[in-house]
């Protein structure tokens, strides 16, 4: 296979990178802005310190602060280096989403490509000289996402707040994406459809295909709302969010409740309310616990780094990161996640059972916690 039969494929990852170092510039904005209840739009890009324009040359992603070494040409102010990082990494982040959603669907290419979520809508020849409009929409409604999650991580992590003006903004936008692009969209074949619609299809074991929702509400069986209908399609958004939010907030009651002061904030609620308006409720029943355990995995070893210095450690961690992580992890996963869980996620009676048994859990957590926590009196 000779090297510039890749160039088509190249080429796209190379914008959808600029694309993303964009998208990061403009997330920069947000991160500056949002914590201080200041406008987006006006005024335009500015020294914080003398308050002198930038110019649009030095505006530019990665070249404007490299070209500046950091600093304001007016008053020689230091830049923040995070405006670097959160637009190289939302540039990454980008590439990623396009290489598992999009590159991965392709056929006909290099043998190591494998369709990993499974997604027949999207099947299009490797070397074609783009990929189908299909897959240019599934990876702007996932883009905006993952771009919304990456600004209310780096806002919750350097102000312990999570702006509802992302997360209310982008539960509507998630909504109003998966009633328009209706699970299994793009998958839209009329036979394909009427298989998932046969009440004799058996759920177990079987392949289920992802799209702009990861999966339906519900296995659908009812002709009220069959695959591919922009009512299933509500339902998907509308029962992920309520989910989402449900989680978040039971999750803050029952750890307080036990642990008799404040846990989770609502903006981590809130975060998982807008990921389940784009992925469906299952993905983010898990995202709340793979996160706690990924924050394990970072605040541990801090933890124990800050004892051995002699510095004392942070009371109160921001968690909004961590759940983040947890969406981005089960929904990258899926085809891992989804076989595990789904047996218990589409028979009522286990599902309740588990709630119940997790729920209880977090309660006693929470008790222990407090009684671990209270001092004896002198």
């Amino acid at each position: 296979m000779i090297w510039w039969s890749h160039l088509p494929m190249i080429f796209w990852a190379l914008w959808v990178f600029a694309l993303g170092l964009a998208a990061g510039s403009f997330l920069n904005v947000l991160i500056a802005r949002l914590p201080y209840e200041k406008s987006i739009v006006w005024p335009g890009s500015r020294c914080f310190s003398c308050f002198a324009p930038i110019r649009f040359t030095d505006n530019l992603p990665i070249l404007g602060y490299l070209r500046l070494r950091g600093k304001c040409r007016a008053c020689g102010a230091k830049f923040s280096p995070r405006y670097l990082w959160v637009e190289i990494g939302t540039g990454l982040a980008f590439v990623a989403l396009f290489f598992v959603e999009v590159v991965l669907q392709a056929q006909g290419g290099p043998e190591f490509l494998r369709a990993w979520h499974f997604t027949p809508g999207l099947r299009y020849p490797y070397f074609a000289a783009m990929p189908p409009l299909e897959a240019w929409i599934l990876f702007a409604i996932h883009a905006f996402l993952l771009a919304a999650l990456i600004a209310s991580s780096v806002i919750d992590f350097q102000h312990r707040i999570i702006p509802p003006q992302i997360t209310y903004v982008g539960t509507i936008v998630g909504i109003i994406a998966s009633t328009v692009f209706a699970w299994p969209w793009p998958s839209t074949d009329p036979a394909f459809l009427q298989a998932f619609n046969d009440p004799t299809f058996t759920w177990q074991g079987a392949n289920i295909v992802s799209g702009s929702s990861l999966w339906p509400f519900w296995k659908p069986d009812a002709e009220w709302y069959p695959a591919g209908s922009h009512l299933l399609g509500f339902l998907n958004g509308i029962v992920g969010a309520a989910v989402g939010m449900a989680i978040g907030r039971g999750t803050k009651l029952i750890f307080e409740l036990g642990l008799g002061k404040e846990a989770l904030g609502l903006g981590d609620a809130d975060l998982l309310m807008m990921s389940g308006a784009f992925l469906g409720w299952q993905a983010i029943a898990l995202a709340l616990p793979v996160g706690a355990v990924l924050t394990l995995f970072v605040v541990v070893p801090a933890m124990v780094w800050s004892k051995i210095r002699g510095r004392p450690t942070e009371s109160h961690l921001p968690f909004g990161p961590g759940i983040a992580a947890g969406v981005v992890c089960c929904w990258f996963g899926w085809p891992f996640w989804g076989r595990l869980v789904q047996a218990v996620f589409f028979d009522a009676f286990l599902l309740g059972f588990v709630v119940l048994i997790m729920g209880g859990g977090m309660l006693i957590a929470g008790l222990f916690l407090r009684k671990g926590g209270e001092t004896n009196p002198r």
